[in-house]
């Protein structure tokens, strides 16, 4: 055996080591990271989901398309975070928010893409009639998602500017 085989082996044994303890310490790390709860990220869908319908009404599509992909990571990160949530057991959270979002989502994105205030209308219900359902399936028939009517945040312009001259 050639020096050169014996170095590269050690090599191997060496990556591959350095590579199990960074694996183990990135298990470490996402276990003592920030997880919010859900009632803590489901507010901050509350929040997406108004801006999202005032940017829509407005016919803001940049502000919409840029809401629309924010509700979705955010819909996202609560699958990803909790997805055997207690709340409902047998079922998977993993399972019923994708199966009541997708569709909803999918009409919204196609809504903002055709410019299209009444099919964003029309999806949007849709959006807030899955979110609902959702928490009908939890057992919180109490929670009703609806269109908003006052923003709760006033702080973001909806209405689309002209693009600035240079």
């Amino acid at each position: 055996m050639s020096a050169f085989s014996i170095f590269a082996a050690e090599q191997k044994t060496s990556d591959s080591a350095e590579i199990d303890a960074l694996k183990k310490e990135i298990t470490k790390l996402k276990k003592s990271a920030y997880h919010p709860e859900l009632g803590e990220q489901m507010l901050g869908i509350q929040i997406r989901h108004a801006r999202l319908w005032f940017a829509g009404e407005a016919q803001n599509w940049n502000l919409a398309a840029f809401e629309l992909q924010e509700l979705k990571e955010a819909f996202d990160a609560v699958v990803e975070q909790n997805p055997e949530h207690a709340i409902f057991q047998p079922q998977r959270l993993a399972d019923i928010l994708p199966a009541m979002t997708k569709g909803p989502i999918t009409a919204l994105r196609d809504s903002i893409d055709h410019s299209s205030k009444p099919e964003f209308e029309k999806a949007f219900d849709s959006l807030s009639a899955g979110c609902t359902g959702c928490h009908h399936v939890a057992g919180n028939d109490f929670l009703v998602i609806q269109r908003p009517k006052t923003p709760i945040l006033d702080n973001l312009q909806t209405i689309a500017t002209p693009p600035s001259k240079k």
